[in-house]
């Protein structure tokens, strides 16, 4: 169980992991592409910055061609790759190139900005000849705050810078990454030791749930037979029942939870009802049939005690339609039930009572196929004819601790830690 409970805890664990490290590892990654292309928008606009100067401000008044030579050398000091000045109507007034490059001007020319206010400028990104680029615009602004021209410039980052940058973004990951991993590997012991706890909480919890169902339906079962014999045969005749079918394991727990409990209601009708020797009136019949609607009320008391209801207050009803309390027929009366229905007078049938002997099996399967379609449904007993056999020899005679490690065995199997949990 121990080593179940880890590799479950590992495999969440895992998932948790990869799912953190995916979301954390593209959160960090915008973050870190956010802060890179601050830093390098800021060194172009420091770049940027060198020419708005009063020198430079002559550039824009009188022949600018004259001053292609110093934006020639501006372009050989910097990274710019190119230079657009423009008046500040907005006039495009020269335009300088470090060389030929169709491809970057094209791309340049697809991203023309809104000539922007003092203070603010644009720029974006442009990927061309294997490189990095930024376009910049920027208005240039005299000391009398009067905007007399824009710059655009178009720089060309560094490869040093890229690797620099693209290093910073991968020890950022390589961080994150490794910082879950810790984390995770940190956390294991303690999930696993609260896994651990819970379970421990858990088996008790079912424990005194089982302990519960046994003590009610033994109490029951010896006040009726001196003996709870007879619950432990039927439940482990259904449960067999059940499998054969191929039952889902939740419905099987139900099953043995109502199986024991079917007759729970008993305890609420007086003894000189109950033990009575001789035949019973039909007022007193009538004072039995309400064992039902007792034990009905006594396991919705508790909540885990509920799932026997469907075999506590249906297994008196008939497939045709004339049982008890409510008359139902066919698959109006719950699948448990009508199960739980066969077994009971199988039971019944092949055990001795004070008011009668056992029937052979012969005797009891006959009495079985005359109540086919009547008393029981069909198909279920038509799966339930070929056990008879092989049940009766392994429970009708047994001891009852061999009946109690039997039913056990389905109890571990059938009762799951979320059913003890609810």
């Amino acid at each position: 169980m121990t080593s179940s409970i880890q590799r479950k805890v590992a495999a969440r664990l895992v998932a948790a992991w990869l799912i953190l490290s995916v979301v954390l590892s593209a959160l960090t990654f915008w973050i870190e592409s956010r802060r890179v292309d601050n830093f390098v928008f800021d060194l172009v606009t420091e770049a940027a910055g060198r020419f708005n100067t009063p020198a430079n401000a002559a550039m824009f008044y009188g022949d600018p061609e004259a001053h292609r030579r110093a934006l020639r050398e501006f372009l050989e000091q910097t990274h710019f790759v190119s230079i657009r000045l423009y008046s500040p109507a907005q006039r495009l007034l020269i335009e300088v190139w470090e060389g030929e490059n169709r491809d970057l001007a094209a791309a340049a020319a697809a991203h023309r900005h809104e000539f922007p206010a003092p203070g603010v400028h644009h720029h974006n990104k442009i990927q061309a000849g294997g490189a990095l680029h930024i376009q910049v615009l920027i208005p240039l602004v005299s000391s009398a705050n009067r905007i007399f021209g824009y710059f655009e410039g178009i720089y060309r980052v560094a490869p040093q810078t890229l690797e620099a940058i693209a290093q910073r973004v991968r020890d950022a990951l390589l961080l994150v990454l490794l910082v879950v991993a810790l984390t995770t590997l940190a956390l294991y012991p303690v999930i696993v030791a609260l896994n651990r706890d819970t379970l421990r909480l858990s088996d008790a919890l079912l424990d005194s749930n089982v302990e519960l169902m046994r003590t009610l339906g033994s109490a029951i079962a010896k006040r009726d037979s001196d003996t709870d014999a007879h619950n432990y045969r039927v439940t482990l005749y259904a449960v067999r029942l059940a499998q054969a079918l191929g039952r889902p394991k939740d419905e099987i727990a139900a099953l043995i939870a109502g199986a024991f409990l079917h007759d729970v209601g008993k305890i609420g009708i007086p003894d000189g009802i109950l033990l009575k020797p001789g035949k019973l009136s039909l007022a007193e019949f009538g004072t039995i049939k309400t064992h039902v609607s007792i034990g009905e009320d006594i396991v919705g008391e508790s909540k885990w005690l509920a799932k026997a209801r469907d075999v506590v207050a249906f297994h008196h009803e008939k497939y045709d339609g004339t049982g008890y309390l409510r008359g139902v027929s066919g698959e109006a009366i719950p699948f448990n039930a009508r199960l739980f229905a066969i077994v009971d007078v199988f039971d019944a049938l092949t055990s001795e009572r004070p008011y009668k002997p056992a029937l052979a099996l012969d005797e009891t399967m006959r009495v079985l196929a005359e109540g086919r379609g009547a008393h029981f449904d069909p198909n279920i007993l038509d799966v339930f004819v070929p056990l008879a056999a092989e049940l009766l020899r392994e429970y009708a005679a047994a001891a009852e601790t061999y009946l109690k490690g039997r039913l056990a065995d389905f109890e571990r199997r059938y009762f799951s830690r979320s059913d003890s949990a609810r």
